[in-house]
């Protein structure tokens, strides 16, 4: 990260509106891109937008969170990821409807147990990918989280090749699901 880049993560910790107002001038063209390109409005550009800011501003405060790609490239995946669930909402809402009125009419509105299991399963996540190296944690969350290529992944974690990353990442997943199963 460059001095002018540390600078504007240094402000956005810090909740300075000047800095704020220069990512939004520096950035939001390519969110507004991205979401009118897709079946958006500007309203929802702009919404995605704010709500990927304050994605960053959480993860910044962060003490374990480490920026580790351009700032640019992590608001794009923040506001691309959020915008593709948005979509994927938009689509299924007519069958969200109908799943509604099913649990109306068989007085199952809520199910506590459904909560109570996400949230193990979310703990029992956590728990297998802190038992990860960092390595392998980064070259997942380089794939799965910020959608890089495994060429990217290859140059910037150092391998000899996309392959070579490629087979790590099949490591590090086989590792991860090991850890599923064995570290109740």
């Amino acid at each position: 990260m460059d001095a002018n880049e540390s600078h504007i993560v240094e402000g956005l910790r810090n909740g300075d509106s000047v800095t704020m107002k220069q990512v939004y001038q520096n950035h939001f063209g390519m969110i507004r891109h991205l979401v009118t390109k897709n079946s958006g409005s500007e309203a929802d550009a702009e919404d995605v937008f704010q709500e990927a800011m304050v994605i960053l501003y959480q993860k910044l405060n962060d003490p374990e969170f480490n920026l580790t790609v351009q700032l640019k490239t992590y608001v794009y995946s923040v506001c691309r990821n959020l915008w593709l669930n948005e979509l994927k909402l938009r689509g299924r809402r007519r069958n969200r409807l109908k799943d509604y009125e099913k649990y109306v009419e068989t007085g199952h509105l809520f199910n506590a147990d459904w909560k109570a299991q996400r949230e193990r399963v979310l703990l029992e996540m956590d728990k297998a990918i802190r038992y990860l190296g960092e390595k392998c944690q980064e070259i997942l969350l380089l794939y799965y989280y910020h959608r890089k290529s495994m060429t990217d992944i290859a140059r910037q974690l150092e391998y000899a090749n996309a392959d070579s990353a490629k087979n790590q990442k099949y490591k590090c997943l086989r590792q991860l699901k090991w850890n599923l199963k064995n570290t109740k």
